[in-house]
């Protein structure tokens, strides 16, 4: 049964809700933690790649389902028809990211992967596919709820990215420490750019999640 009606709910809530996604991602690193301790438990990368992939994507469903129960908030609400100018809008961002990421990677980010992080294994590419996928949907749902709050609590134009700002204040900003400055000034352009792909998508989640996941994995 539904709590409330999405008109009656606190903006704080969504706040929240956005909090709550972006602690998913914490799920790596406790993995890793927990792993470390089981001293006799040896995983291969690629086994590690699927679990984290397949804890993400069981985080994103119990975050959305919460979501649309508690506060009445279905990021699948949305369904929109793409214009040829939206669709093309999209395509040009998505280029921009995926020249960016060649620029960082040294070459195109498919094939550096594969050859060098997976050593040309294709179990363990497929599982870092399967890994970006996972946390594709945790990046979507992070814009999401973002975008929703800073509407609803400032009264903000619906095209101003404030989604994928809050998603670089918080995922984007992470990596200045895990991966330094340049890692950090990638990931927090990308979270902006995948903003802006959310809102030319109309909110649609299956239209934004296709094309961040494609960006994030070109």
């Amino acid at each position: 049964m539904v709590e409330n009606s999405s008109s009656q709910v606190n903006p704080i809530e969504y706040l929240w809700l956005g909090l709550y996604s972006f602690a998913g991602f914490s799920i790596e690193l406790l993995l890793g933690i927990i792993i470390g301790l089981l001293n006799n438990v040896a995983i291969s990368r690629s086994s590690n790649l699927l679990l984290v992939g397949f804890l993400w994507f069981g985080f994103a469903t119990l975050l959305h389902q919460y979501s649309k129960r508690k506060f009445n908030f279905d990021v699948f609400q949305f369904n929109e028809q793409l214009t040829i100018s939206r669709f093309l809008s999209i395509i040009v961002i998505v280029i921009i990211i995926i020249a960016i990421n060649s620029l960082g990677f040294g070459g195109f980010k498919p094939f550096v992967e594969f050859n060098n992080g997976s050593q040309g294994d294709v179990l363990t590419y497929l599982s870092q596919v399967f890994y970006y996928l996972g946390e594709s949907s945790l990046i979507v749902l992070t814009i999401a709820f973002g975008q929703q709050f800073f509407e609803k609590q400032f009264s903000l134009t619906i095209n101003f990215p404030s989604g994928g700002i809050f998603l670089a204040l918080t995922w984007g900003a992470l990596h200045i420490l895990l991966q330094g400055v340049n890692g950090g000034m990638y990931a927090m352009l990308f979270s902006v750019l995948s903003g802006m792909i959310y809102l030319l998508c109309k909110k649609d989640f299956k239209y934004s999640y296709l094309f961040v996941a494609l960006a994030f994995i070109l």
